[in-house]
């Protein structure tokens, strides 16, 4: 099966001399970090912020480390010093089914908790996530009306694998490395609306590379 990501990279528009052009249609963000920052390779799509990742080689180009502030202090944790980058919200980043939401990910440690991949919102009232949690399973999940489903088996650490959470409006599909891992059917077609930021790798420890968002 053909990489989710690099085929969202072969349909969407490339940057030339540094210049982005028009993404392809469906294509709505695509955060390589290649240049160390989180700027989004589609033009005029909503860009992010990188705070206290750093960058290190990635499944293609440059990726983000991320670390888990929660074992840094084990007494005191103190999220003030999470590693993550923030997307602001911008409606591009709720779209109605169907949609993807995709990434590489190299996890150098079990979760004391979870680890957030993808999380547009927290809880019932979160648009979408993807999460490795303790035990390196992948939880993937949408809101309203609410739906979450857990791959069978774990992954492994220090180690590329690609995941991506999938919606067609009548099922929610969790993929690793191009196979299915879980999968539910929906009641009705899903409604993302929070207008919390986009977060990626809140409370993960390792790198995440090529990250993108498409509406199918």
């Amino acid at each position: 099966m053909p990489s989710y990501t690099r085929l969202a990279l072969m349909i969407a528009s490339f940057p030339v001399c540094g210049v982005l052009a028009a993404a392809a249609p469906g294509v709505i963000a695509t955060w390589s970090f290649d240049d160390g920052g989180a700027l989004n390779k589609i033009a005029g799509g909503p860009a992010g912020k990188v705070e206290r990742a750093r960058p290190a080689d990635g499944h293609a180009g440059k990726a983000l480390v991320f670390e888990d502030w929660s074992v840094k202090n084990y007494l005191k944790p103190d999220p003030r010093v999470a590693t993550r980058v923030v997307v602001p919200h911008d409606a591009r980043l709720n779209p109605a089914p169907p949609f993807r939401v995709t990434a590489w990910i190299y996890p150098t440690a079990d979760p004391v908790y979870y680890g957030g991949i993808v999380e547009k919102g927290q809880g019932y009232t979160s648009s979408y996530r993807l999460v490795l949690l303790r035990g390196l399973k992948l939880e993937g999940s949408l809101g309203d009306p609410r739906v979450s489903i857990k791959s069978a088996s774990p992954i492994t650490l220090n180690a590329w694998h690609e995941v991506a959470l999938v919606t067609d409006g009548k099922s929610l599909t969790l993929m690793v490395d191009g196979a299915q891992a879980a999968q539910a059917a929906l009641s009705a077609p899903p409604k993302p609306g929070s207008t919390d930021p986009l977060i990626v790798g809140e409370r993960f420890t390792g790198s995440i590379d090529e990250v993108s968002l498409i509406a199918d």
